[in-house]
């Protein structure tokens, strides 16, 4: 076998290069959250992303169970989110016991500040391509995740444990 994969099954190498993506496009995410500009982690971002898709305020619980965090992880991230102003707290008038989160105006231009980084660094990343190729990069991306979304639908019907 060669060390350049060309005597490799092509199935491998696309598996390969689809894991080499996700793990460096993680990283990347990672270093510009954790950018002075920013300065957030990861589960701040997507709380923060959350309170965006909701209408005016998100309860605590529903904003752990929708960002897959524990009650305790949340309040420590909404605390750090609080104390950088990106969000406010409080509580609704017909049941002082529960707690309400929403994304301030700050929180909501910061969101757009990554947005604006992110795409940028995506087309820094993919500057050496050509653009009458870059239609054709989506059209296999598209296909890929259709292909692969389809997997994961088996699989969820199919799977270990799912005898339906």
């Amino acid at each position: 076998m060669s060390l350049n994969g060309a005597d490799q099954d092509p199935f491998e190498q696309i598996e390969r290069a689809i894991l080499q993506i996700g793990w460096l496009g993680q990283r990347q995410f990672m270093q510009l959250l954790a950018d002075e500009r920013f300065d957030l982690t990861v589960p701040q971002f997507h709380t923060l992303l959350h309170l965006t898709y909701c209408e005016g305020e998100c309860n605590m619980s529903d904003l752990a169970r929708s960002t897959h965090q524990s009650a305790a992880s949340l309040t420590g991230v909404v605390d750090r989110l609080l104390e950088k102003q990106l969000v406010a707290r409080g509580r609704p008038e017909g049941d002082r016991r529960q707690v309400v989160v929403s994304a301030t105006e700050r929180g909501r231009a910061l969101l757009q500040t990554i947005k604006r980084a992110r795409r940028e660094e995506m087309r820094t990343a993919l500057a050496h391509i050509q653009p009458s190729e870059l239609s054709e990069l989506q059209r296999l991306l598209d296909a890929v995740l259709e292909g692969m979304l389809r997997v994961v639908e088996l699989n969820g019907h199919h799977g270990p444990g799912n005898h339906g």
